[in-house]
């Protein structure tokens, strides 16, 4: 499933729903949000090959960032809100991100994590602020809901619980 391809197709049919809200996400508006946030990559230097991570709950954004990520070219790693702020401090640090993305409502790892991302150059917060993020609404409003002149495909980079007891990412070529 490709936002764009479903966009000009379908742009009003619902691409997700969120079951906690009933908020309903059209292929219309993933795609526009998608090339909002894929813009505010390219604007933050990111080019393919370079990796993103973001820790969120069941959030309506989370398929936005994966998306815009996967049409930049980009490394995504998802990590499970569920972590303590030392396994999210590890994964972040080990997958290379230089851009880390969370939620007001993870404010409190957020907040455990300032200062401990040292390759990370933006961290960025949706719904709110906290000391050291800036506001993802904020910085993606500006920019345009137009594809980047390139898009590559990107690659999640997922991770493991591993044998040793510590995460083990799996970071295969990007495609193409």
């Amino acid at each position: 499933m490709y936002p764009a391809t479903h966009a000009q197709t379908h742009p009003n049919k619902p691409a997700y729903v969120m079951a906690s809200t009933g908020e309903v996400v059209t292929y219309g508006q993933l795609n526009e949000r998608s090339n909002h946030c894929a813009q505010l990559f390219a604007a933050l230097g990111l080019r393919p090959g370079d990796g993103i991570a973001f820790c969120l709950e069941n959030h309506p954004r989370w398929f936005e960032i994966t998306w815009a990520a996967q049409r930049s070219g980009l490394y995504y790693t998802p990590i499970s809100s569920q972590l303590l702020p030392p396994e999210v401090e590890d994964i972040v640090n080990d997958c290379g991100a230089t851009v880390f993305l969370t939620s007001m409502s993870k404010s409190a790892v957020a907040h455990a994590l300032t200062g401990r991302l040292p390759r990370v150059h933006t961290s960025l917060m949706l719904d709110g602020t906290a000391p050291g993020y800036t506001s993802y609404e904020a910085a993606v409003a500006p920019y345009a809901a137009e594809p980047l002149p390139v898009e590559l495909e990107g690659q999640d980079m997922l991770y493991s619980s591993g044998t040793t007891g510590r995460p083990k990412g799996v970071k295969v070529p990007l495609p193409g």
